[in-house]
């Protein structure tokens, strides 16, 4: 007969007093004592009551309930101490796959699980930035934004219990497939925006406790905050670095761009500088809002001009630049010749007699360039420029690098 029945009171009072005192007119008398029994250790307690019986009996229902109190104290102070370290590590961090990287590594230890996987990006546009997804297999790819659309922390403990959780996505016999047998999915939400998600997975069976789904909505806010800061970041770095007037990217961008770009290909590169003849009076007569329009208009029809994948920029003033992947010097001066063509088209509120050209200076030189030989192209593609124009503008001069 358990205890608490012995003793005539509620076990939830029992627990209480021989934890913690003399409740109710109960208090513990002795220290507990082992007592080996033929299957299973259990504990024997000596117990005052408020007649002044003394009760010596055990209960095998109360068996460990010290060991495990204090278990659970030891797993709270753990995850505190995670989440603190989390805290500093995460803010430490310079680009969303490092914070993906840090933040699957920490929800893994976290959680003992087999994998962990980190999603980010824009509405209906998540992809996978950190750690493995052990469904991406065999979870169809056009059903991934679905799994990502979360609104709260989904945990599945078993495959059976996946189609309960998500009916109708028939996630248990993808889990069995995978392998995977427990799941905890987590929204990374901040100021009511969903950045993306991050999910463990287990190939065992898994019961949660009552503190996993706190843990996880607390890594996942912690990893939300920097994840806003460092796209601001980008946005102030990649605002800082394009030009205010025409939208495009500025001298420093391109500069930088450049010489972060490895342009080891069978074709030549090729730098073409465009000045326009005549713009100085569109500012003179005009003034500058009439100017600027016309730098827009201008950055406009040399994005027409030049491919998707040519790098184009404002360099300053009335001076734009592109680099590109030519197969020869014909074709570079054949996209030259169209962007002369699209600059002397006329210009909407423009008279005329205000018209401007462009001079272009091309320098060309084999594949395999470094970052010396780039800075080595513009500056020669700026003096073809100045060749251009001091014959007289609206034409294009080649200059060749030697390698």
């Amino acid at each position: 007969m358990p205890l608490a029945a012995v003793l005539g009171v509620e076990a939830d009072e029992l627990a209480e007093a021989l934890a913690t005192g003399n409740p109710g007119g109960i208090r513990l008398e002795s220290s507990a004592h082992a007592y080996q029994g033929t299957r299973s250790s259990v504990v024997i307690r000596a117990v005052r009551i408020s007649g002044g019986r003394t009760i010596v009996a055990f209960d095998p229902e109360l068996a460990g309930v010290g060991e495990r109190t204090a278990a659970l104290g030891r797993r709270e102070s753990d995850r505190l101490q995670l989440l603190l370290s989390a805290s500093v590590a995460f803010a430490k961090t310079r680009a969303e796959e490092e914070l993906g990287e840090l933040l699957s590594q920490t929800a893994r230890r976290a959680f003992n699980a087999t994998a962990c996987s980190v999603h980010t990006g824009e509405p209906g546009n998540y992809t996978l930035v950190a750690g493995e997804n052990l469904l991406e297999k065999e979870w169809p790819k056009d059903r991934h934004g679905e799994a990502v659309q979360l609104g709260s922390v989904v945990t599945i403990q078993s495959p059976a219990e996946a189609d309960i959780v998500a009916p109708g996505l028939g996630l248990s016999g993808v889990f069995e497939r995978a392998g995977v047998y427990g799941l905890i999915a987590v929204p990374i939400i901040e100021d009511g925006v969903l950045y993306g998600a991050f999910a463990c997975y287990f190939d065992q069976p898994r019961k949660f406790d009552d503190q996993a789904v706190p843990l996880a909505e607390a890594l996942a806010q912690l990893a939300g905050q920097v994840l806003v800061r460092l796209r601001l970041e980008a946005r102030l770095r990649r605002a800082a670095m394009l030009d205010e007037v025409t939208g495009l990217p500025n001298r420093r961008l391109f500069d930088e761009s450049l010489h972060q770009t490895e342009r080891a290909h069978a074709d030549q590169t090729a730098v073409l500088f465009v000045d326009l003849d005549g713009f100085k009076a569109i500012n003179d007569t005009l003034g500058h809002a009439a100017g600027d329009t016309v730098l827009k208009e201008v950055a406009e029809r040399l994005s027409h001009v030049f491919r998707q994948e040519d790098m184009i920029a404002r360099y300053g003033g009335d001076e734009f630049i592109a680099a590109l992947q030519v197969a020869d010097t014909s074709d570079a001066l054949e996209l030259a010749d169209r962007a002369r063509a699209a600059i002397a088209e006329d210009f909407a509120g423009i008279p005329p007699e205000l018209n401007i050209t462009a001079s272009v200076g091309i320098a060309i030189s084999d594949g395999g360039v470094g970052d010396t030989s780039i800075d080595h192209l513009i500056r020669l593609a700026d003096q073809a420029m100045y060749a251009a124009k001091r014959g007289g503008g609206d034409q294009a001069v080649v200059h060749r690098a030697e390698r």
